[in-house]
């Protein structure tokens, strides 16, 4: 049974989580409503805007739209699994494919960033091509938040029973007595670095993992990057996960 001390911190930890999820939610909002006001403004008076200029701003409130969705998936992630209503839809699919369909929607166009991609011609598993996505996303954009913008390195391999995806970053790595921690739902490394956010999305990847009978690990060096391996059975029975 949890000691009150541990309650009490983990209390605190969900408290100062939410408070920095409003945080997090108010960033987006106000740069979403400052984008269409100056669209309004911009259209409704003597000087409209370009075309080429109405699509760059248009996209830039996309991509905040596309961040409030991320977040709010983790959310509702977080109260899923930790409820125990987590169910899998495991279906028969190319992980090439759906790795390459992650790489692309993740590129940043307006500031691209190397991401080489190493897989085999071909392939198939059984799992939750939904979920596997997500994990992967997860995982590729910890690399691209925390990989100071230098290449990132994706390899997806295969074994008997099993197939692996890494994703390689050389950023600020991890501190080894940290490793854990940064698994945990509402963990924070640094409170003193504003870089360094609460996330769900490491917490949620290995949860997803798990529910699919894998396993998310890490290996880091601080100041060298990190390695984020995610491992699956290529043949995944269905099954709900249980709260974390």
């Amino acid at each position: 049974m949890p000691t009150y001390e541990k309650l009490a911190a983990e209390l605190e930890a969900r408290d100062q989580f939410f408070s920095a999820v409003a945080h997090e939610l108010r960033n987006p909002l106000n740069a979403l409503h400052l984008t269409l006001a100056g669209l309004l403004r911009a259209q409704s008076g003597n000087a409209p805007l370009a075309p080429e200029q109405i699509v760059s701003r248009i996209n830039r409130a996309s991509a905040q739209v596309t961040r409030l969705a991320k977040l709010v998936d983790d959310m509702l992630d977080v109260s899923r699994i930790s409820a125990g209503r987590f169910n899998l839809q495991v279906e028969e699919f190319d992980a090439c494919a759906a790795i390459r369909e992650v790489v692309e929607r993740l590129s940043d166009p307006a500031n691209p960033l190397p991401i080489t991609l190493t897989t085999p011609p071909m392939l198939r598993v059984q799992c939750d091509r939904t979920r596997f996505i997500q994990i992967a996303s997860n995982l590729l954009a910890n690399a691209i938040a925390y990989g100071k913008q230098k290449p990132i390195e994706l390899r997806l391999e295969a074994a008997d029973a099993s197939f692996r995806l890494e994703v390689i970053d050389h950023g600020i790595g991890i501190p080894e007595t940290e490793q854990e921690r940064i698994f945990e739902r509402f963990a924070k490394l640094d409170s003193d670095a504003p870089s360094v956010r609460f996330g769900l999305g490491l917490w949620v990847a290995r949860e997803v993992a798990r529910a699919l009978s894998g396993e998310v690990r890490v290996t880091s060096k601080l100041g060298e990057g990190s390695t984020f391996t995610l491992e699956l059975p290529r043949r995944t029975a269905a099954k709900p996960s249980t709260p974390g």
